[in-house]
């Protein structure tokens, strides 16, 4: 005996439209080819609930906003008043990326000889570097950033070589790309500096051209005085071998100057007044000679 397979429940779904004629689905599937053209000349795609519409923009005349945890490349950062690194040259980030692209020499004491928390040289290769953020996360002192700047593209090698003058940005700089993330570390990172600048000396650990701005500020006057400029516009041939001669002058008595030292040792009163006399006369002669 056999059992005929019994057949599925069949539904008929009820869409409310009559038989369609010839050509009408066509026409609606072009309908719809045509509304998504019109909007996406006409309509901005900027909220999820919209279907349809332009959601590129006219690069890169025209931009969209990055956030803050976007990575591009790795960056250090220097306090902006004193022009001290945050970077302790510690490893860290060294040792944990991934493709082996950054290169660290640590700082020394030029007077002892032994090392300081700061970073004499800090190479990395933006080349062969993979923006995964492993050196800015493990930094324990919050001096590797992450930059948002991504157009890079070059057709030369060297230049994508980075070192520690080009990598420096100042604080104020990332608290613009990134002001919520610097706020949360702004109290720790400072404090960790400052035990750092405590241990360095000189322009150790100092930016580059901030350690150099910080030396014309304090030049000493002698050195200022011998920079004596020659006149603008002076024609006159006297005039210019007389200031030729001004400008001799107060350099060699500033140099003498410079050169008069207290005796070490000295315990007879004379002498060392006779000392202080010599320096006070050369400099007055500096002073004379510069002004005329």
């Amino acid at each position: 005996m056999t059992h005929e397979p019994k057949q599925p429940n069949t539904y008929t779904v009820d869409r409310g439209r009559g038989r369609e004629r010839g050509g009408q689905g066509l026409a609606a599937g072009l309908g719809v080819v045509m509304r998504h053209f019109r909007d996406a000349f006409t309509r901005r795609l900027d909220n999820p609930a919209k279907t349809s519409g332009v959601f590129t923009v006219q690069y890169p005349e025209e931009r969209t906003p990055l956030p803050e945890a976007s990575r591009s490349m790795p960056i250090l950062l220097y306090e902006d008043t004193s022009g001290h690194e945050l970077c302790t040259s510690c490893y860290q980030c060294q040792r944990i990326c991934p493709p082996q692209v950054i290169h660290i020499t640590q700082a020394k004491d030029p007077a002892t000889g032994k090392p300081v928390p700061a970073v004499a040289e800090f190479l990395l290769e933006y080349d062969a570097c993979m923006s995964c953020g492993l050196c800015a996360e493990v930094c324990p002192f919050d001096a590797i950033k992450m930059d948002h700047d991504f157009e890079l593209s070059t057709d030369k090698r060297d230049p994508m070589t980075v070192n520690r003058a080009d990598l420096l940005r100042p604080v104020s700089y990332y608290a613009g790309l990134a002001p919520g993330h610097w706020a949360d570390v702004k109290d720790g990172a400072l404090k960790k500096l400052q035990g750092a600048v405590r241990r360095r000396s000189g322009s150790i650990g100092i930016a580059p051209y901030r350690a150099a701005q910080l030396a014309v500020v304090d030049a000493p006057p002698a050195e200022a005085a011998a920079e004596v400029a020659e006149p603008a516009g002076m024609d006159d041939k006297a005039a210019r071998l007389a200031a030729i001669r001004a400008r001799n002058a107060a350099k060699q008595s500033a140099e003498a100057a410079a050169e008069v030292a207290e005796p070490a040792g000295m315990d007879d009163k004379a002498a060392r007044l006779a000392a202080i006399r010599a320096r006070n006369a050369a400099k007055r002669q500096a002073d004379e000679d510069g002004g005329a």
